[in-house]
C-alpha cells in the first residue's frame, strides 16, 4: 500500500521542524541587530549534521543500528545510520546565565517518545569562572565523547564505537555542577551528577530508566592527553508489564518438587523479572592529541546483577597527513552473565500438567530464553577508515567495518537470533558538517 509523503513523517518530526522554525527566525533577526552593549542579553544559534550511506552484509534479517535508540532494518543499504541533523541555541544574559536547547532530528526506534527529540534543555549559571551549575535536561558527562557524540564533525571515526555507545544513555535529565582549576600546565576539572535518564532498546519496548543517579567524573588535560574517570550509582526500573504473565509462570514453575524444572525457571525468572536493582557504572577515558597523531580509548565497566555484568572497551588511532586522517579502531564487549541454555521441560512436565500443558510451558521456557540470550552482547569489531576535511566545517569519513557476534549476544543488533553467531561487514560514506 502507498504511503502519501505527509505521513511519513512521524509525530516528533513534525513538532522539531515546527518549534525550529521559530527559533531560527529569532535567531537570524538577533543575528542581524549590530552595536550590541556588552552584558546584554544575546541569542546564538549553531547546528551540526551528517548526511550517511551504509551498506551492511550481515545474516538474513539482522539490522544494523549505531545505538539501541535507533530502529533497524534488515535492508543492505541504509541511509538512516548516521544521518542526523541538529540545532542549538544559546540564550545568555550576560556573563553568568545562560539557557540552551539542542534537537536532534534522527532515526529513532518505535517506543521513542515525541520529547525524545530535544537532547539538551537546560539553565545554566555560573558565579565566577571556577563554577558552573546546570539544571534540565543536560549531557550525561559520564563517558569521553558525551558533549560530542551526535556531533560527527567533532570526532575522527564515521560513528562513536558502537560497542561501548550504543548502549549508553545521552542525557540527564536533572542538575550538575562542575569546577574547574589549573595546577601547573594542567587544567583538572570535576563534576557531580544527580538525576535521571532513559535507557533500553527502543525498537522493542517502551524505555526503561535509570533513577536516582549520583555520578562524579575527574578529568585532567595538559598537552595534548585528557584522562578521565567517572563512577556513577544508580537503580534500574524497567517495565514489566508485557512480560509479566510469563515471569509469574515462571515464578510457580520455580516452586515445583522437580529440581530439573525449577532450578532453571527460577534461574529465567531472575533474569526476566529484573525490574527495580542497583547497578554501578565506571569509566576510564583517554584521549591524547600531538602533533599529527591522534588516539583515543575508553573502558566501561556495568555492573548490574543478574540484569547484566557488562564490559566494553575501545582503542582508535588515528594519523593526519594534511587533509586526509587514516585511522584504525578496535572495540569489544562482553556480558559476563551467563548464556542461558534451552530447557528440556516437557517429558517432565507432561505427567503434572498433562500433554498439552506441557507443551506450553515448553513453548514459554524457549521463549524466555531466545529473549534473554538475545538481548546480551558478546561482540567485537576492527574499522578502518580515512577522513578527509575537505572544508572547514565540513569532512568526508569512508569506513569499513568487521564486526563478530558471538552466539548469545546479538543485542545490538534487531531480529537476530540469540542462539545464533555471526559476521557482518559494513561499509560507510558519511560528510559530517557544522554550521
Amino acid at each position: 500500500m502507498s504511503v502519501q509523503p505527509l505521513e511519513r513523517f512521524t509525530r516528533w518530526k513534525r513538532g522539531l521542524l515546527a518549534g525550529l522554525l521559530p527559533l531560527v527566525a529569532m535567531a537570524a533577526a538577533q543575528a542581524q541587530e549590530t552595536d550590541r552593549p556588552a552584558g546584554v542579553a544575546s541569542l546564538r544559534l549553531s547546528g551540526f549534521g551528517s548526511l550517511g550511506l551504509v551498506h551492511v552484509d550481515a545474516p538474513d534479517g539482522w539490522g544494523y543500528r549505531r545505538e539501541l535508540t535507533q530502529g533497524g532494518s534488515g535492508a543492505n543499504w541504509r541511509h538512516d545510520v548516521d544521518t542526523r541533523l541538529g540545532v542549538q541555541l544559546n540564550y545568555s544574559v550576560g556573563s553568568q546565565f545562560e539557557l540552551v536547547a539542542q534537537a536532534i532530528a534522527k532515526k529513532r526506534g518505535s517506543y521513542s517518545h515525541d520529547s525524545d527529540a530535544l537532547e539538551w534543555a537546560y539553565a545554566s549559571y555560573r558565579p565566577n569562572a571556577d563554577w558552573t551549575l546546570r539544571a534540565g535536561r543536560v549531557n550525561l558527562d559520564a563517558f569521553l565523547m558525551a558533549d560530542y557524540r551526535n556531533v560527527g564533525y567533532g570526532f575522527t571515526a564515521a560513528r562513536p564505537p558502537v560497542e561501548l555507545y550504543a548502549m549508553l544513555p545521552t542525557t540527564l535529565d536533572g542538575v550538575d555542577v562542575a569546577r574547574s582549576w589549573f595546577q601547573g600546565d594542567a587544567q583538572w576539572r570535576a563534576k557531580l551528577m544527580l538525576g535521571s535518564a532513559q535507557i533500553g532498546d527502543f525498537a522493542t519496548a517502551d524505555p526503561g530508566r535509570v533513577r536516582d543517579i549520583a555520578g562524579l567524573m575527574l578529568a585532567r588535560e595538559e598537552g595534548g592527553l585528557l584522562m578521565r574517570a567517572s563512577a556513577s550509582r544508580t537503580r534500574i526500573e524497567l517495565d514489566l508489564t508485557s512480560a509479566q504473565a510469563a515471569v509469574d509462570t515462571l515464578a510457580q514453575l520455580g516452586s515445583l518438587p522437580i529440581p530439573v524444572v525449577a532450578d532453571q525457571a527460577r534461574l529465567l525468572r531472575d533474569r526476566l523479572g529484573a525490574s527495580d536493582i542497583w547497578a554501578t557504572f565506571l569509566e576510564l577515558g583517554l584521549r591524547y592529541e600531538l602533533a599529527d597523531w591522534q588516539w583515543s580509548a575508553e573502558v566501561v565497566r556495568i555492573s548490574a546483577a543478574p540484569l547484566v555484568r557488562q564490559t566494553s572497551a575501545y582503542a582508535t588511532v588515528g594519523h593526519r597527513v594534511g587533509d586526509w586522517t587514516p585511522y584504525i579502531g578496535y572495540g569489544r564487549t562482553r556480558d559476563a552473565m551467563p548464556m542461558m541454555g534451552t530447557p528440556i521441560w516437557q517429558a517432565a512436565l507432561t505427567p503434572v500438567l498433562g500433554p498439552a500443558g506441557a507443551v506450553g510451558t515448553q513453548m514459554l521456557g524457549s521463549l524466555v530464553t531466545e529473549s534473554v540470550n538475545r538481548s546480551r552482547v558478546q561482540q567485537s569489531g576492527w574499522s578502518i577508515g580515512t577522513r578527509w576535511d575537505f572544508h572547514p566545517q565540513a569532512a568526508l569519513k569512508l569506513q569499513w567495518d568487521r564486526v563478530h557476534v558471538q552466539a548469545g549476544g546479538p543485542g545490538l543488533w534487531t531480529d537476530a537470533s540469540g542462539s545464533m553467531a555471526g559476521r557482518a561487514s559494513v561499509a560507510t560514506a558519511v560528510v559530517d558538517f557544522i554550521f
